[in-house]
């Protein structure tokens, strides 16, 4: 499913293609709600920081959110920041004492039907976008993989629709090495640094010495981007995109 989601998303000619079968992916994983905010002003697409770019929330909880000004206070927008990656809602009340309208927030979230939450968040130098992906029934919280590849499908739907919004310098990929594109490989299998060292039989430095390079080459800042971005480019083709998940050391 990942894998033919990202074929078609690259070949989408228009944002409400690819809104589409983002929408559709999830619904086939048991998330029928979600939202796509930015959670910084975006330079570089002339846009201000915005809660719901792209909705399928009640309307009149997104018109009620805006007008109560609770993206400054949300502790999901307060957690993109600090992730930059998939996390579950319920590990931020787990672990955090909320203050009294967050705990509004949260509350009155539930009382329109958004239940079982993840956010993802996508960090591009002081640019950060995210993620509400939700239920409108309440489930168990998502477990590591899943939470992978909804990270996953999120990254890549960024990507594309973040370049039909604008042009941008495309990045090459003929500089990358043999070395560098193998590691590529191994990352979009889910192996973690060390796994991919001892596969390779080379010391694990070298690997994230590679791995920086990586970024750098392609223009990505993460793990899952740099994937994303190597499968658009057809530099890989993972036979299987295994757990893959940004902080693998």
């Amino acid at each position: 499913m990942i894998d033919s989601f990202i074929e078609n998303t690259n070949r989408a000619n228009n944002k409400e293609d690819v809104y589409q079968l983002f929408q559709s992916a999830l619904e086939s994983m048991g998330y029928d709600r979600l939202i796509y905010c930015y959670a910084t002003d975006q330079p570089k697409l002339n846009r201000k920081a915005e809660f719901g770019i792209v909705t399928t929330y009640p309307e009149e909880w997104t018109n009620y959110y805006n007008q109560s000004n609770f993206m400054d206070h949300d502790p999901v927008v307060r957690q993109l920041f600090k992730s930059d990656g998939p996390f579950a809602w319920e590990s931020i009340i787990e672990k955090q004492e909320l203050t009294k309208i967050q705990s509004k927030i949260m509350h009155e979230a539930e009382d329109v039907g958004i239940f079982s939450g993840v956010g993802v968040g996508v960090h591009e130098g002081m640019e950060v976008s995210g993620f509400g992906i939700t239920s409108s029934f309440k489930r168990a919280a998502p477990n590591k993989d899943m939470l992978a590849k909804l990270n996953l499908l999120a990254f890549q739907f960024h990507e594309v629709y973040s370049k039909l919004n604008y042009t941008q310098p495309t990045a090459s990929p003929n500089n990358l090495s043999l070395r560098e594109i193998e590691i590529l490989h191994w990352m979009s299998e889910g192996k973690s640094d060390q796994s991919i060292a001892d596969i390779l039989f080379i010391q694990h430095a070298t690997v994230r010495y590679h791995i920086n390079n990586i970024f750098l080459k392609i223009g990505a800042n993460n793990r899952t981007m740099a994937v994303v971005k190597a499968i658009k480019m057809q530099l890989i083709t993972p036979s299987f995109i295994g757990t893959l998940c940004h902080d693998q050391k």
